[in-house]
C-alpha cells in the first residue's frame, strides 16, 4: 500500500523499442551508404561507434531508464541529421521523422517529439541552404513540396505531444482514483479490524460470565436460556476472529507463528467446538487416517480454522445428507503434506459460482432469500491461510450434488509414529451393529463405509458387522466380542438385549445427545460425530471403569495472578480461572504486578498489553528480571483482545510463554494451561454427570422485593434526572439492581480522583494515557446509562489516538463538566463520599469495547 506508481513506470519498457530502432536505424543507412557510394566512411564509423556505446550502457544498466532514453535519442538524431543532410534524402527524412515521432510517443516523453520537430527544422534548413549554394532553382512545386512535408511535420509532432498529454493525464487520474480505492480499503480493513476488536472485551465478558452462572444455575430453563447466551456470545466472537482475519489476508499482513500440535487433540478442540455452536440436522463423518503422524509442526490456529471454517460451510449448505472429513498425509522430504478433504450432499454451485465464491462476503445463496447464515468469508479465508502456509486449494462442486473441498498443506514432522494406537491389539475382537440403509441418501452410506474401512484396515483389525438385528443376535452367539459398537437407533431396536449385551462385553453406543440410558447402564455413549479418535479411547480403556464419567481439568492449589486495568476483566478471569480450581489474585498495572511478585509467590501470571504507565511487554519484562534475582522462572501468558496474528508473534517475540485471546475459548485456555504448567499441578477429575448440586435461592418474599423496589424508585429519579437511562444501566448489570447500585457507588466514588487524573495527564500533554483513561471513562459511563457522557469520552479517545489536540481542547472541557456533574449526583442520590484513590476498585464493566490490548 506504500507504493505508488509513478506515470513513468508505464512507459519504462519503451527504451527498448527506442534502442532497437536506433540499431535498425543505423544499420539502414550503413547499408544505403554502400549502396549509393556516399562515401562518407567517417561518419559511418561514428554512427556504428554511436549503437556499440548505446548496447554497452544497456547491457550495464548505466544511468537511469529516462537517460538512457535521452542518450539513445540523441544519437538517432544525429544519424538522422547524417541521413537528411544527403540530397537524394531531403524529402525522405519527413517519412523518417514521422516514424521517430510515433516511437517516441511510446516514451510519454514529449520533450523527444520537440527533439525530433527541431532536428527536422534544422536538417531542412541545412538542406535549403546547401540547394542554394548548389545553385539549385526554387520552383513552385518544390516549394510548395518542401512547406507540406514542413506543415505535415509541425501537425504530427502538435498531436503526439497532444496524445502523450492526454494519455499520462488519463493515467494520472487512473492512479489517482485507484491509489484512493486501495486507501479506502485499507481505511475499510482497519475500522473492521477496530471495530472487531473494541468489541471483543465485551463479547469477553459475554462468554466468561454466561459460563460461570450456567455452572451454577440449576433450573432448566434459566441454563437453557444461558447456553444460547453463550452461543450467541461465541458466534460474534467467531465472526469478530473472521473479520480480523480477512483483513490480514486482505492486507498481506498475515503471520506464521508454528508450534508443534497433535492431530488428536486439534480434532477434539475442533468437534467440541462445533458440537458446542451447531444442532447436527445432518451426519458429520470424519475418516482421519490411522497412519497420519502423531505430532506434526505448523501453525496450529490456522490449520484448526482451516478445518472449521471447511466443515462449517459444509454443514451450513446441506440440508440432507451429511458432511464427509478425511484427512491423510502423504510422505514428504521435507516431513508431509497434510491432505483435508471436506465432501458434502448440498446444494452445489454453478461454474459462476465457483468462479466467484473466493470473493469477500459472497455466499452462494446470498439475497434477500438467503437460507444461510455468516459473513460469506469462509472460503475466502480457507484460501488465504492456505496460501500463507505454502499450500494450494482445489474446489469441485456440481448444483444439487455437492461440493468438494480439498487443501494440501505441507507439515513439518515432529513424530513420525501414527497418530492412533491399540493396547491389546492381538486381544480385540470387533463387531458392530450400524443400519446404514436407514440413511436416504446413498453417499452417506458410502461416508461411513469408508470411515470404518479405513479404520479397521488402518489399525489392522478385524470387525464383524450386522446390518439387521437378528443377524446381530447370531454373530453375538457365535462370537465371543471383546468390543462393540451399536447406532442409536439400532440399541433402542432392543434396549433390553443390548445391556445384557453389555454385562460381558464393552458394548459402545454411537449417539446424539438425546439418548437416555436405562439406570445403572454399562453402555458407553461416543457422541456424535462418529470419528477414530473416541473409537480408539474405547478400545483402550479399562473395561472396569465407569463409562459414564467425564473428565475435566483441575489445576486445584495453582496460584494465578491476572494484570489487567480493567477490573471487568478480573471479575472474568476470576470466575473462568476458578473452575479449574486456581486461585486467582489480581492487580492493576504493571508497577503493581512487580511489587506483587516480589512478595508473594505465583505459579502463572496472565498479562494485559495497553496499561497506563507500563504496557504489558515491559512489564513481563520487568518482572522475569525480579524473579531471576531471586532464582525463579515463571509462566507469563499475553491475554489480550489484540488477536491478529503479528501480535501473537510479537509477544511471543518479545518473550512471553504463550498468547491467549479475548474472549477467552475454554478449549484455547485449557491447552495453554496444559503447556505453560508442570503436569504434576494438573489432574483430570472424573465428575458424575448424574449428580445434582442443590439449588440455592434468596430467602425473600415478593413483598419484601416490591418495598426494596420502592424504597429505591426515588433514587432512580433522581439518577433519570443526571441524563443516566437506568433502564440502559440495569440491561448491563444484567439486572441486578445489587449489582448496579454497587457499580454506581464505585461510579461515584471514583469521579473526583480520575477526572483529576485526566486533567493532570492532559496538563503534561500526556496523550497516549489520556487516552487510556478517557477510554475508561467511556466504558463506565456506557455501563451505568450515560450516554451522553461515553459518546463525549469516545470522541477525545479517538482525538487522543490521532493527537488531535484541537478536538481535545474543543471537547474537554464538557466532558469533564459533565463527568463532575454526573459523580456529584450520583453520590448524593446514594449518600456515599468520594474515594481518594484508585486502590480499592469493586468493578467496573467494559459494555462496549475493551481496552485496546
Amino acid at each position: 500500500m506504500d507504493y505508488k506508481p509513478q506515470k513513468r513506470d508505464y512507459f519504462e519498457s519503451s527504451h527498448l523499442t527506442v534502442l532497437y530502432s536506433y540499431t535498425i536505424l543505423s544499420a539502414l543507412l550503413i547499408m544505403e551508404s554502400f549502396l549509393l557510394s556516399w562515401g562518407d566512411g567517417w561518419a559511418l564509423i561514428l554512427v556504428a561507434v554511436g549503437v556499440l556505446i548505446s548496447w554497452v550502457v544497456h547491457i550495464r544498466q548505466s544511468f537511469s531508464v529516462s537517460h538512457r532514453i535521452w542518450i539513445y535519442a540523441l544519437l538517432m538524431m544525429a544519424t538522422s541529421f547524417f541521413y537528411g543532410t544527403h540530397p537524394t534524402s531531403t524529402y525522405d527524412l519527413g517519412l523518417l521523422i514521422a516514424a521517430l515521432v510515433l516511437i517516441f510517443v511510446s516514451t510519454g516523453i514529449p520533450g523527444l517529439v520537440t527533439l525530433c520537430q527541431v532536428t527536422y527544422y534544422v536538417t531542412i534548413a541545412y538542406d535549403i541552404r546547401q540547394m542554394y549554394v548548389m545553385g539549385e532553382f526554387f520552383d513552385g512545386l518544390m516549394i510548395t513540396r518542401t512547406a507540406l512535408h514542413i506543415v505535415l511535420i509541425t501537425v504530427i509532432c502538435y498531436i503526439a505531444r497532444w496524445v502523450i498529454r492526454n494519455w499520462i493525464g488519463i493515467m494520472d487520474k487512473s492512479e489517482e482514483e485507484k491509489f484512493a480505492l486501495a486507501d479506502t480499503a485499507q481505511r475499510l480493513n482497519d475500522f473492521l479490524a477496530n471495530i472487531s476488536h473494541e468489541i471483543r472485551t465485551p463479547i469477553n465478558a459475554v462468554i466468561g460470565l454466561s459460563g460461570v452462572v450456567l455452572e451454577r444455575e440449576q433450573d432448566e430453563e434459566s441454563k437453557q436460556d444461558l447456553a444460547s447466551i453463550a452461543q450467541a456470545g461465541r458466534k460474534v466472537g467467531d465472526q469478530i476472529g473472521d473479520i480480523l482475519d480477512y483483513s490480514e489476508i486482505d492486507m498481506d499482513s498475515l503471520a506464521v507463528n508454528e508450534e508443534d500440535y497433535m492431530p488428536s487433540s486439534l480434532l477434539a478442540d475442533i468437534v467440541a467446538d462445533i458440537k458446542v455452536q451447531r444442532q447436527f440436522t445432518t451426519e458429520l463423518v470424519i475418516d482421519v487416517d490411522p497412519s497420519l503422524p502423531s505430532v506434526m509442526r505448523t501453525d496450529v490456529a490456522k490449520l484448526k480454522k482451516i478445518i472449521r471454517h471447511l466443515v462449517d460451510n459444509g454443514l451450513k449448505y446441506t440440508k440432507e445428507g451429511g458432511v464427509y472429513v478425511h484427512i491423510t498425509a502423504e510422505k514428504r522430504d521435507y516431513g508431509s503434506n497434510l491432505l483435508i478433504e471436506v465432501t458434502d450432499t448440498g446444494i452445489g454451485m454453478s461454474e459462476e459460482e465457483l468462479e466467484r465464491v473466493l470473493e469477500r462476503f459472497y455466499q452462494a445463496d446470498s439475497g434477500r432469500t438467503r437460507s444461510t447464515s455468516g459473513l460469506g468469508l469462509g472460503l475466502s479465508i480457507v484460501n488465504g491461510f492456505t496460501r500463507s502456509l505454502n499450500g494450494f486449494m482445489t474446489i469441485e462442486s456440481q448444483p444439487g450434488k455437492g461440493t468438494t473441498v480439498r487443501v494440501s498443506l505441507p507439515q513439518k514432522v515432529v513424530d513420525p509414529a501414527g497418530c492412533m494406537g491399540l493396547i491389546n491389539r492381538e486381544n480385540l475382537v470387533l463387531g458392530a451393529f450400524f443400519h446404514f440403509r436407514k440413511y436416504d441418501n446413498p453417499r452417506v452410506r458410502d461416508f461411513y463405509d469408508a470411515m470404518i474401512r479405513d479404520l479397521v484396515v488402518g489399525l489392522k483389525v478385524k470387525m464383524q458387522r450386522a446390518d439387521n438385528l437378528e443377524m446381530f443376535r447370531e454373530l453375538t452367539r457365535t462370537t465371543q466380542f471383546t468390543h462393540v459398537f451399536v447406532a442409536k437407533e439400532e440399541y433402542e431396536s432392543d434396549v433390553e438385549f443390548m445391556e445384557q449385551l453389555a454385562l460381558n462385553t464393552q458394548v459402545a453406543v454411537v449417539a446424539n445427545d438425546t439418548l437416555e440410558l436405562p439406570p445403572g447402564s454399562n453402555v458407553w455413549v461416543i457422541s456424535k460425530p462418529f470419528y477414530c479418535f473416541p473409537a480408539i479411547a474405547f478400545l483402550n480403556a479399562d473395561p472396569h471403569e465407569r463409562k459414564s464419567k467425564a473428565e475435566r481439568l483441575s489445576a486445584e492449589g495453582v496460584k494465578c495472578l491476572v494484570v489487567d486495568d480493567e477490573p471487568m476483566n478480573h471479575t472474568v478471569a476470576k470466575g473462568i480461572l476458578a473452575r479449574y480450581g486456581i486461585e486467582v489474585d489480581a492487580v492493576s498495572s504493571g508497577y503493581e504486578a512487580i511489587d506483587y511478585v516480589k512478595e508473594h509467590s505465583v505459579d502463572l501470571i496472565f498479562m494485559d498489553h495497553m496499561m497506563p504507565g507500563m504496557d504489558g511487554v515491559e512489564a513481563m519484562k520487568r518482572v522475569r528480571i525480579e524473579l531471576g534475582k531471586a532464582g525463579k522462572t515463571l509462566p507469563i501468558v499475553a491475554l489480550t483482545a489484540n488477536a491478529v496474528s503479528t501480535a501473537k508473534e510479537m509477544f511471543l517475540s518479545e518473550g512471553f510463554d504463550a498468547f491467549l485471546a479475548k474472549p477467552i475459548e475454554i478449549s484455547e485456555l485449557e491447552r495453554i494451561l496444559k503447556k505453560v504448567l508442570p503436569k504434576s499441578k494438573l489432574t483430570e477429575i472424573p465428575v458424575d454427570t448424574g449428580a445434582k448440586e442443590t439449588k440455592q435461592k434468596e430467602d425473600r418474599t415478593v413483598e419484601e422485593v416490591s418495598q426494596e423496589q420502592e424504597a429505591l424508585d426515588p433514587v432512580w429519579e433522581k439518577l433519570e434526572n443526571l441524563g443516566i437511562d437506568v433502564k440502559c444501566g440495569l440491561r448491563y448489570t444484567q439486572n441486578d439492581r445489587s449489582f448496579y447500585e454497587q457499580v454506581l457507588t464505585q461510579y461515584g466514588q471514583d469521579e473526583a480522583w480520575k477526572r483529576e487524573k485526566i486533567e493532570e495527564t492532559l496538563w503534561e500533554g500526556d496523550l497516549e494515557n489520556y487516552g487510556i483513561l478517557v477510554h475508561a471513562v467511556k466504558s463506565t459511563s456506557k455501563m451505568i446509562g450515560a450516554a451522553g457522557l461515553s459518546e463525549k469520552a469516545l470522541q477525545l479517545e479517538n482525538a487522543a489516538k490521532e493527537k488531535d489536540t484541537g478536538t481535545i481542547e474543543k471537547l474537554h472541557a464538557d466532558a469533564m463538566d459533565e463527568y463532575r456533574m454526573i459523580g456529584e449526583g450520583i453520590r448524593q442520590a446514594l449518600g456515599i463520599s468520594e474515594s481518594g484513590s484508585d486502590e480499592d476498585d469493586i468493578m467496573e464493566f467494559t459494555p462496549e469495547g475493551g481496552d485496546e490490548a
